[in-house]
């Protein structure tokens, strides 16, 4: 047993502690910056390549870009995720959150959270209609919209199904697992300040940030990434619900049916938080390892990593230029 009282003792044990949660910051930093390059490059060459080849053949611009959109997220988001694993000295299957969670609690969590992110969503509408009256552009370059029924079952696929499962093992299995051992506290916020970062605009980030918080608690408070998937899921697959309202129906119907969503929704997710706070289901203690370190000093030690400084700076300037 060491003298934390000794103040001397308390100092090394303290520094040490900074040394790790740096490193840590520069694996995690430097790994996603490099595949965020990697990406970047590939994709300025598939790019020139389709280019070139559409002026011999035939291509389906439509399904070639939801293509391109799932090889390249499964590309950024599961090897270099592993990679991650294995540089910062654990085996993937060990930081899953896997414990069988209750029908009950699952579907409670699933639909508390959900709410949550359809709150988050109203308010970011508010933050794009505040940019937007400063003249600041929100448009963002997105996949083109599906025609027909495979066409839009593919869409469907690459915006909701795809995102929850390679993003939620990224960030809620690999960053969220492997830092925790710091503590949880510390965990859930820096996962889900990269998380928001990562989305590289200024109307997902904070978004993506609180929706971040939550998936991150829940995984903790469940011992499963499984809600957190779902709920991911659930907020992209609604989001492509309303492109498709706002592209089929008159304006009028585009907000009864949208009203009448978050309605319904609410009321569920009203439920879910009630079986919740009756049951005490998210009442866990957050993990608080034998630390020197504060959680928002290990917050602003990680964050002051040099590849995490690089990379916090390649994608502010990414959604500055996207303005």
């Amino acid at each position: 047993m060491h003298d934390f009282n000794n103040p001397f003792i308390r100092s090394h044990f303290a520094k040490q502690e900074r040394k790790m949660i740096r490193k840590s910051g520069n694996v995690i930093g430097g790994i996603i910056l490099a595949a965020l390059l990697f990406t970047d490059i590939i994709g300025e060459i598939v790019g020139e390549l389709i280019s070139f080849l559409s002026e011999y053949y035939v291509i389906d611009n439509t399904l070639t870009a939801y293509l391109l959109q799932i090889i390249f997220s499964s590309i950024l988001f599961i090897p270099p995720f592993f990679l991650m694993a294995k540089v910062e000295g654990f085996k993937v299957r060990n930081l899953f959150a896997r414990k069988k969670v209750p029908f009950l609690t699952g579907a409670s969590a699933v639909l508390g959270g959900f709410t949550l992110c359809l709150a988050i969503n109203v308010a970011t509408s508010y933050w794009v209609r505040f940019l937007e009256s400063l003249g600041m552009n929100t448009k963002s370059v997105g996949l083109p919209e599906p025609v027909g029924t495979f066409e839009t079952i593919v869409w469907i696929f690459t915006l909701s199904i795809m995102p929850a499962i390679v993003e939620e093992f990224a960030f809620r299995v690999v960053v969220l697992g492997s830092l925790r051992r710091y503590s949880d506290t510390f965990a859930i916020f820096a996962s889900a300040t990269l998380f928001g970062l990562v989305h590289g605009n200024f109307i997902q980030i904070p978004f993506a940030f609180m929706i971040g918080l939550v998936f991150a608690y829940i995984t903790i408070n469940t011992g499963s990434v499984i809600p957190a998937i779902c709920i991911h899921f659930l907020n992209n697959f609604n989001s492509c619900v309303m492109t498709l309202i706002a592209k089929n129906f008159s304006p009028y119907v585009q907000a009864m049916l949208s009203y009448g969503i978050i309605m319904v929704m609410a009321l569920l997710g009203t439920f879910g938080f009630i079986y919740i706070n009756k049951k005490k289901l998210l009442d866990k203690k957050l993990y608080k390892p034998d630390c020197i370190t504060s959680s928002p000093m290990a917050f602003g030690t990680f964050y002051s990593a040099p590849f995490v400084i690089a990379l916090t700076a390649v994608l502010i300037l990414s959604a500055v230029l996207a303005l």
